[in-house]
């Protein structure tokens, strides 16, 4: 009978820690090794999937990613059979690129993660491996950013993958072709650019992949022009005007990111008259609000999807919805939080205005804020508490009085915070939307 796993369960040398993940034929858990004392990702396939299966499928993926040493590929550690579980020893990541919100804010990240992965991608098909389950879970990224791919218990070699087969491949990131069972090396390479349009965009174009999708114009904001044409061969509807595989697409791919870093955007001739676009009434209204309240709210930073005004302070920007705005290289504070690219400081233990942000602090005593407007309410705590922080920097707890502000005179129907039912449309505390009669909703993508 097999043992149920829980925390603190052991498995050979390793000890459970905590489950980040479940799929169709396997669950992957936070680990320690306890004799190589360090921490790893387990994946332990389900019994059922075994008795289905087989001994030889299972372990048939290991044998596979053990063919493959690249950087760009996750590699195994260790793979063997623990209690009657087929245990993957990988190394552990932070994250993968659903999960990894920086490079939705950054086309510079993006770009060079699908760069990276293409890499990998084109190291196993020289070999003629073909991995056919290509999604943004099954990219991984690391602690000191690298991005791999990972999950070869799809892929089959190349020649007897021409084969009628049905029982890879994530709808939505599948190419045409493979649906109908008829998956090449190219499929991958589809997939892959598909999911970089994605990243890039926000928007996951659909059938029948037309060009261009929705999102264009992000794409081409975030996009240096010669990297555009590749990105877009490698996500062509029909595989006869794609790229074979990823050794082409990785070639095309670092050609013109080379060109792009050595070409200057023209500036105009002051002479020159630039015409100007007119302006949407989206943009016309976050002006307005901006020239009136803007300082008074600090929101002294433009929204990288709408270029709509934004404080630092806000969740979700007020004009689109997006939550996705880093001020990394923007906030005036001396440290950045690594989870919500906020600022904060060097005396407070955690992060105000995200959850996961806990650090361990200098242990000074924080000096007065002068921005300060309220202190924490949890007795023993000394923490003062700035406009709009949704939880202590100090002792993390929770801000549980709705905040208010004299430019702000309507409330959140549903968190109560301060809002402006006139101008913005969305609540930029909750990102609910703020509906209003006759008003214009942008959407979110």
């Amino acid at each position: 009978m097999t043992v149920k796993l829980r925390r603190g369960s052991r498995l050979g040398k390793y000890r459970l820690e905590k489950r980040i993940g479940r799929g169709a034929f396997a669950e992957v858990w936070k680990a320690r090794d306890t004799v190589e004392k360090r921490i790893v990702a387990l994946k332990l396939t389900y019994p059922e999937a075994v008795a289905a299966w087989g001994r030889e499928n299972i372990e048939h993926e290991a044998r596979i990613t053990s063919q493959l040493d690249h950087p760009g590929i996750a590699s195994v550690r260790n793979a063997d059979w623990i209690d009657g579980r087929f245990v993957i020893a990988t190394e552990l990541a932070v994250a993968n690129l659903w999960e990894y919100t920086r490079a939705r804010r950054s086309g510079k990240i993006a770009l060079e993660i699908i760069r990276e992965v293409a890499a990998g991608l084109a190291y196993a098909h020289e070999r003629k491996i073909f991995h056919r389950d290509i999604k943004p879970e099954n990219i991984l990224i690391f602690e000191d950013g690298r991005a791999a791919l990972a999950d070869f218990g799809a892929a089959r070699i190349a020649k007897s993958a021409e084969r009628t087969v049905t029982e890879a491949g994530t709808l939505g990131y599948m190419a045409p072709e493979q649906a109908y069972g008829r998956g090449r090396l190219a499929s991958d390479v589809f997939s892959l650019g598909l999911i970089g349009y994605e990243t890039l965009t926000g928007v996951l174009p659909s059938w029948p992949f037309e060009w261009p999708p929705p999102g264009f114009d992000r794409f081409e904001a975030k996009v240096p022009e010669p990297v555009r044409p590749v990105l877009r061969k490698a996500a062509q509807f029909d595989p006869r005007r794609r790229y074979v595989d990823a050794c082409d697409f990785y070639a095309s791919l670092e050609r013109a990111l080379k060109q792009a870093a050595r070409v200057e955007r023209p500036t105009p001739e002051p002479t020159q008259r630039v015409r100007k676009a007119t302006p949407s009434s989206l943009a016309v209204q976050a002006d307005a609000f901006r020239r009136a309240y803007g300082k008074a709210l600090g929101m002294r930073f433009a929204c990288y999807r709408c270029d709509g005004p934004i404080a630092e302070s806000m969740t979700f920007c007020p004009w689109c919805g997006s939550a996705d705005n880093s001020y990394r290289d923007l906030t005036p504070s001396p440290l950045v939080c690594p989870d919500c690219e906020k600022g904060v400081r060097a005396e407070w233990n955690a992060c105000p205005w995200c959850y996961p942000g806990r650090f361990v602090s200098n242990g000074r005593e924080p000096p007065k804020d002068p921005e300060a407007t309220r202190s924490c309410a949890k007795r023993g705590c000394n923490g003062q508490l700035r406009r709009f922080m949704r939880y202590c920097p100090m002792c993390k707890q929770k801000t549980k009085r709705p905040w208010s502000h004299k430019e702000l005179k309507d409330r959140c129907p549903r968190c109560r915070w301060p809002t402006s039912h006139a101008f913005m449309r969305f609540c930029p505390w909750c990102g609910r939307r703020e509906l209003r009669a006759g008003s214009y909703m942008p959407s979110r993508s």
